[in-house]
């Protein structure tokens, strides 16, 4: 093939490379994702006789399905509110003061998010149950005979746990816009004689409020789909969309009644999402306007009352948001013993046993080992289909970009309880008989997983110079080789972070998975979750433990090799 030939074929290879990574993902996702999701709607929607929303309209007509519903919807409410009346005075901490550790508990932000939510829901048993921590030490400070706050398995723990998850999101994102506001606005008011409450309520708030409505937002998507929290803490008396999915297909065997809850559930988080999707695009408008803001020290700022106020704040966010972890990091190395509490390595002996356990039918050493394989191979896919459609998403504009990118970040807005459903009932015949299979629990991690690797990947692409890859191809380097060559080595660090955002997410994933589980596929977020409802407290500490320290070495290890190519 001569010169010409070679020039005409170049084009024609960069058009099926990226073809290639477009329709790989898209494939995988509707195949896995959208196909099965329209089944079970298609289930939710239809009876023998076609067509008919009469399963949805039962909804409202079923008194429990009718409470079962309001009660979601207005648990969420709360937990929304309670994650703004803790994120936003957490974000002014941020933002105005500067005192010693600022950046550990700025980093701290993040930690929610990388904890199992079944974790979470121990460590709140441990301190916040009627014999809790909390209850144990103000009965015996004043001398009471029964525990003096019933906060678990009530309304309110659920919201609690759920203020611990969201009320980070609510504080990152105000915390970015409040560090960018220009204090001239507040200060000419302050000169004007106006006082600090009427500043903040007519002045900063307002334009505050893009960065709140996303987190707020965000954070009424994340309790509205919450699923191992309200199993855990919720008790007999309160269940929600979520909680009654799983009831009806796995324990009723009712799965045209949980396609009909599943339906409306998907149909209101579609809604909710498209709302955080239109505030998001907002709040990052908001932030190209900002500019630096001063800070003071919190030692010598405030005065009087307030410095106490805030130092009071400071010491109720500590009980709420590290008391759980540790008293689950305690409890797995503590027995009692003749009525003391002695320590002991024996919950971490049980659970590194190869033998079988009767309190969670499977092997507590299997569990871990498919964590870690599940974990393994859910990672390679997101990273491989995440990183293909984030390099089209970065290219210049196409007709149907925004259609794409929306299309590929839909597993956010997605309850994974649904998730599991829809592919536990769509795969159950040859050719595709996933039902029961590991590779079923393997695919609904890498789909949920698949979003965040495009949101890690995606920036490191954008600041990428287009003049590399052209100067590639100008030398004559063929698509898929300046890609291999050129563009990932640049983008390693992205693609590391990548990588640990769908490790951690599949390790910590128990909603989708507790529905595809089978007898030798148990994971470590499920047995958490055995162990707990068995009430052996210990066993389901020491899991957890182990499970927290494989994510936080995900995230050291990924941190280091970030630095070690930026380095190199």
């Amino acid at each position: 093939m001569g010169q010409d030939g070679s020039r005409q074929l170049t084009p024609l290879l960069r058009r099926a490379g990226r073809v290639t990574l477009i329709a790989l993902p898209l494939l995988f996702l509707g195949l896995f994702f959208y196909y099965p999701l329209a089944g079970l709607v298609q289930s939710g929607l239809s009876s023998n006789t076609g067509f008919t929303l009469e399963r949805l309209t039962r909804i409202f007509s079923d008194s429990y399905l009718r409470h079962v519903l309001l009660f979601t919807v207005e648990e969420a409410l709360l937990s929304t509110l309670a994650s703004v009346a803790l994120g936003l005075p957490l974000a002014y901490l941020l933002t105005a003061y500067d005192f010693p550790g600022k950046r550990w508990i700025k980093s701290l932000t993040i930690v929610p998010f990388a904890l199992p939510a079944i974790t979470v829901a121990l460590g709140f048993i441990l301190v916040f149950g009627n014999n809790g921590a909390l209850n144990r030490g103000l009965m015996a400070l004043f001398h009471l005979s029964s525990p003096p706050l019933a906060i678990l398995y009530s309304l309110q723990g659920i919201v609690l746990a759920h203020a611990f998850y969201n009320a980070p999101i609510v504080t990152r994102f105000v915390a970015a816009a409040w560090e960018r506001l220009s204090p001239r606005y507040e200060e000419s008011a302050r000169a004007l004689g106006a006082p600090r409450w009427r500043v903040f309520l007519n002045i900063t708030l307002p334009m505050l409020m893009p960065a709140l409505a996303s987190g707020a937002a965000l954070a009424f998507i994340y309790s509205f789909l919450s699923f191992p929290i309200v199993l855990a803490l919720g008790g007999a008396r309160f269940s929600t969309i979520e909680v009654e999915i799983y009831r009806r297909a796995i324990i009723q065997i009712n799965y045209s009644g949980a396609a009909a809850l599943a339906t409306l559930e998907l149909l209101i988080a579609l809604l909710f999402t498209l709302g955080y999707l239109r505030l998001a695009a907002r709040y990052a408008r908001h932030l190209q306007l900002a500019t630096p803001r001063p800070t003071r020290s919190l030692l010598t700022g405030p005065a009087g009352p307030r410095r106490w106020l805030i130092y009071a704040f400071i010491a109720a966010s500590a009980l709420l948001f590290v008391a759980p972890i540790a008293a689950v990091l305690l409890d797995s190395f503590s027995r009692t013993w003749q009525d003391q509490t002695v320590f002991t390595l024996d919950w971490y002996l049980a659970i590194f046993r190869p033998t079988y356990s009767s309190l969670i039918a499977a092997s507590p050493l299997q569990s871990i080992w498919n964590s870690l394989s599940f974990a393994g191979a859910s990672m390679v896919i997101a990273l491989t289909l995440g990183t293909g459609l984030a390099l089209n998403l970065t290219r210049r504009r196409f007709v149907g970009r925004s259609l794409l990118e929306l299309l590929v970040m839909a597993p956010l807005g997605i309850s994974s309880v649904a998730l599991g459903l829809a592919l536990l009932r769509t795969f159950v015949r040859p050719p595709l008989a996933l039902s029961g299979h590991w590779i079923a629990i393997v695919i609904a991690h890498s789909i949920l997983a698949i979003p965040f690797v495009i949101r890690a990947v995606r920036p490191a692409l954008e600041r990428l110079a287009p003049r590399l890859s052209e100067a590639a191809h100008a030398l004559g380097a063929s698509p898929a080789r300046t890609t291999w060559e050129i563009v990932l080595p640049l983008i390693r660090p992205g693609l590391l972070t990548g990588a640990v955002f769908a490790f951690a997410i599949s390790i910590a994933e128990m909603s989708a998975t507790i529905m595809l589980t089978r007898p030798g596929l148990l994971t470590m977020p499920v047995a958490v979750y055995r162990f707990l409802a068995t009430r052996q407290f210990g066993a389901a500490s020491a899991m957890s433990v182990l499970l927290i320290a494989v994510i936080a070495l995900a995230f050291v290890l990924i941190e280091r090799s970030g630095e070690r190519a930026l380095r190199g």
